[in-house]
């Protein structure tokens, strides 16, 4: 009797704040995780080195694993592994990263590199709140901001590599400076990095700093006290809810998907406190039948999204190429 072996594959999920990896199987089930977040100040071979560290102890013991894949905060050219500029790590030095080739040559394992949210957006249509839709726009709201585009349920990726930007197209021309160099991207207005800087500035915001609280802890407060009905913190938002609104009309406008998918900790908390103001805002400026018919939901799968993204990667290639 022939006895088949379970396969395995590893998902790592770069995240600007957190680093999650983590071992799956066929069944797409996490069997052995691990989280930190030693990396953000990292430069890229400290990066690799510590990936490369990380996994040993993961998969200590472990056979049957067909490779891993890793999600990038960032734009990559994917057929090549390697990163373009910026990304939302706090480290500098991420220009034309050889990231794929990097992290394979510490590890022994093939190795696939894709950006985050690319990953993440993967996950929720093969599993999660874009399983029964065809054509999916996933976007993710984090300490950065990302999105995935699906035609006929299969990623696309543009020419390159590097579609999908839904955090860097422009909603203020006069807004703040973004990583890539623009103004008024998404992300330098909605973002976990974006707020950062916006409470920071605004003066019914000061007091979230009276406590000597991190930026990031501020962050969190800021989003709970919306949450909470605070007026100061309602009133705040308001504006920047109308840049996401504009970003989403845009998405409508140019890829007419038949439903959007909002993931990420901050992009959750925005759509449900906002969800109506989104759906008016649309309403009055899209035609009453694209309106109706296109959904909006909420991401249903959790944090560790984007390392099942990776591992579906690493599974849906290695299907492809027997």
């Amino acid at each position: 009797m022939i006895v088949l072996k379970k396969h395995y594959a590893v998902g790592i999920d770069i995240g600007g704040t957190k680093l999650r990896l983590g071992l799956v199987s066929e069944e797409l089930s996490i069997e052995r995780c691990f989280i930190t977040q030693e990396h953000q100040y990292f430069a890229p071979l400290e990066l690799a080195d510590f990936v490369a560290k990380s996994l040993a102890q993961l998969l200590e013991g472990q056979e049957n694993v067909l490779g891993v894949g890793v999600g990038y905060p960032g734009p990559i050219w994917f057929t090549q592994g390697c990163t373009f500029s910026y990304s939302n790590l706090r480290h500098e030095g991420w220009e034309k990263v050889p990231l794929a080739k990097m992290i394979e040559e510490r590890v022994g394992f093939p190795v696939l590199v894709d950006n985050d949210a690319n990953l993440a957006g993967l996950a929720e249509v093969r599993l999660g709140a874009g399983k029964e839709y065809r054509d999916v726009v996933y976007i993710t709201i984090s300490t950065g901001t990302g999105g995935a585009i699906f035609f006929n349920r299969q990623l696309y990726r543009g020419f390159l590599g590097s579609a999908g930007e839904f955090g860097h197209m422009v909603v203020d021309l006069r807004g703040p400076q973004c990583k890539c160099g623009n103004r008024g991207c998404v992300m330098s207005l909605l973002s976990g990095l974006g707020l950062e800087k916006f409470i920071r500035e605004e003066p019914s915001c000061r007091f979230l700093f009276q406590d000597g609280n991190r930026e990031e802890d501020c962050v969190k407060k800021f989003v709970e006290l919306a949450q909470c009905g605070n007026p100061s913190a309602l009133s705040a938002m308001k504006p920047l809810v109308e840049y996401l609104c504009i970003a989403f009309l845009n998405v409508v406008h140019i890829l007419n998907p038949e439903a959007i998918v909002v993931g990420g900790a901050l992009g959750k908390a925005l759509l449900a406190l906002f969800h109506k103001d989104i759906r008016e805002y649309l309403s009055a400026h899209l035609p009453k039948e694209v309106v109706e018919r296109t959904e909006i939901r909420e991401a249903k799968l959790n944090d560790w999204n984007g390392v099942l993204g990776g591992a579906i990667l690493v599974f849906e290639s290695f299907a492809a190429s027997v």
